[in-house]
């Protein structure tokens, strides 16, 4: 029987090879997205020839336990496993974060299932060319933060984050949660992660890039790329400099957004309605919903 265990920073190396078997472009399915959210939903990993499965605790949905679509060799043989599992601890067959690119998989093995739309949680999937360029009436918005941010700080400068200045993107993140609070237990677990990050930058190993203006980092953003997707799970600037976060949006995309990179996911709402205005002002090219699968026993 599949035995699950307790998902660990330590388990980075070991998992992630599996994310490349994923059909979908979700972020569920990366280091940052897996890792950066495993308190949150108390997640835990087990393996079964070669192919990997997460449990999850899915408040939102009844405070259901629910599992991930398998990745790896031998898919159906996990399904399988997984069936009686959950037959031996009394659980019902539930899946979560599953695309419409996942759905093929689970109706070929399960046949009827039940659908419940992950609200909140959506993807939000951008043009990386888009993203680069800004080209177009519909980014005149953005063109117009980031010529105030470049009149107002001439000579600031995109560096890739290091060694080196990870100290200082440190010390700015530590500053910045103190003085953007929200009342929400997401938001508080994502800034607790986030300063896990950066605490373990090496052993994540994400990408990132900061702007410095007038000496002094302004703005940050790490993420990951797989196959052509480039993930952004951290961006935060100095909301008291115009542009910043335009800015930092802008360069991070124009770096790392190269070679075959032809998306950028820049992920979920959460619900937050701020962040849902922020994101829908991008223009996604695709808004990827994600569902909760149930199996008809």
């Amino acid at each position: 029987m599949l035995n699950f265990k307790k998902l660990t920073l330590g388990d980075i190396q070991k998992i992630s090879p599996y994310f490349s078997c994923s059909k979908n472009k979700t972020c569920d399915n990366t280091i940052g997205g897996t890792f950066m959210w495993r308190d949150f939903f108390g997640v835990e990993r087990a393996e079964y020839a070669d192919t990997l499965i997460f449990k999850a605790k899915i408040m939102y949905h009844g405070d259901i336990t629910a599992f991930t679509v398998p990745l790896g060799a031998d898919v159906f043989g996990a399904m399988g496993q997984l069936n009686e599992y959950c037959r031996e601890n009394g659980l019902p067959v539930a899946y979560c974060t599953v695309t419409a690119d996942d759905m093929p998989l689970l109706k070929a093995f399960y046949g009827e299932t039940e659908l419940y739309q992950e609200m909140n949680w959506s993807d939000y999937l951008y043009s990386a060319q888009d993203l680069k360029s800004l080209a177009g009436r519909k980014y005149s918005g953005q063109r117009n933060h980031i010529n105030y941010f470049n009149k107002a700080f001439p000579g600031w400068a995109f560096e890739e984050i290091t060694e080196g200045n990870l100290g200082e993107v440190r010390d700015f993140y530590g500053r910045f949660k103190l003085e953007a609070n929200k009342d929400s237990d997401i938001f508080a677990e994502e800034q607790k992660k986030t300063m896990e990050v950066l605490d373990n930058y090496q052993t994540y190993g994400l990408i990132g890039g900061l702007i410095r203006a007038n000496g002094a980092v302004a703005a940050f953003s790490v993420g990951e790329i797989q196959r052509n997707v480039l993930y952004v799970h951290i961006e935060k600037a100095d909301s008291s400099l115009r542009g910043a976060y335009q800015a930092i949006n802008n360069e991070f995309a124009k770096h790392f957004a190269t070679g075959g990179v032809e998306f950028i996911n820049r992920e979920e709402d959460v619900g937050d309605e701020g962040l849902r205005i922020s994101k829908k002002s991008y223009h996604p090219c695709e808004i990827i919903d994600k569902y909760i699968v149930e199996v008809k026993q």
